[in-house]
């Protein structure tokens, strides 16, 4: 049987997740095929390298290492500085373990949106560089109007959760017969709707990726569709959900304290379900 796992993204709420996988890394709990989406790819890279609390240190690295936020903007022109929390802090601050992610055998692919088409696309984790993969990360991590699309070949990509938040269909499409989806809001929350902001994308991606800004004003309703299937696949048995159940944090979070907070809420939520978990995956 061959089992997947889903990292959904949402900025710093992927602190929920990185609790989550560092209790399974203390497990020692594998999958055979992963596929991560933004906050959930980065999340993704350090569960298949194996290193337990970076995805902490990344997500919220202290005032000294801010990476959002007006000073940013200020400083770089971009109120996230994504060049800094992917490239820098994988090479420098918190390194990353590359030959760990070299060494793993897990299949695993980092979900992103083709501003030119309009299609997501999954690299493969395995690029054959280290760039490779820390551009991937990088534009699957680029948020639609604070970020611009990170070119990779002849094509700019954005964040890939804006044509598909939860991949799961993805994992069955690779073979995958059960999928773990780790979730970073509660079933009642709903992501970003951006119609709310139709003359503001249309101006800055209406020309340019015309598909792009079409896809943007869609992305709620292609969320709720996700969310119905996914029901129906949880009665089946096909699929297990992890979710928070404390309100969530804000995705540019500011409060060290209530990031601490999330992260200790997705650690503690993985552990109260460890054992239906094991069940589901039947180990």
């Amino acid at each position: 049987m061959k089992i997947g796992m889903v990292l959904e993204g949402g900025a710093l709420r992927g602190l929920f997740t990185a609790g989550a996988l560092d209790y399974l890394l203390e497990q020692n709990i594998q999958f055979d095929y992963i596929a991560g989406v933004s906050a959930g790819a980065g999340n993704m890279m350090n569960y298949v390298s194996g290193q337990k609390g970076r995805t902490r240190q990344v997500i919220s690295p202290g005032k000294k290492n801010s990476y959002y936020g007006l000073k940013q903007l200020v400083k770089t022109g971009q109120f996230l500085n994504l060049e800094k929390n992917v490239v820098e802090f994988a090479k420098v601050t918190f390194p990353y373990d590359f030959e760990a992610h070299r060494r793993s055998s897990v299949e695993h692919e980092i979900v992103v949106v083709n501003c030119d088409t309009a299609e997501a696309e999954y690299m493969n984790g395995h690029a054959e560089s280290d760039d490779e993969v820390l551009a991937a990360v990088k534009a699957s991590c680029s948020v639609p109007l604070i970020s611009i699309p990170v070119m990779i070949g002849e094509h700019p990509y954005m964040d890939g959760s804006l044509v598909d938040s939860i991949p799961y269909r993805r994992a069955f499409e690779k073979g995958c017969d059960k999928v773990f989806i780790i979730m970073t809001k509660p079933g009642d929350v709903t992501p970003t709707d951006y119609r709310k902001y139709k003359t503001w994308i249309n101006l800055t991606y209406g020309k340019k990726y015309p598909k792009f800004a079409e896809a943007l004003m869609n992305r709620s309703d292609i969320y709720l569709e996700q969310k119905a299937e996914m029901e129906r696949l949880t009665k089946e048995g096909k699929i297990y959900v992890l979710r928070p159940t404390m309100p969530c944090i804000s995705k540019f979070e500011t409060r060290d304290e209530k990031k601490d907070e999330f992260y200790l809420h997705g650690y503690h939520r993985m552990e109260e379900e460890f054992e239906m978990l094991k069940g589901f995956l039947g180990i």
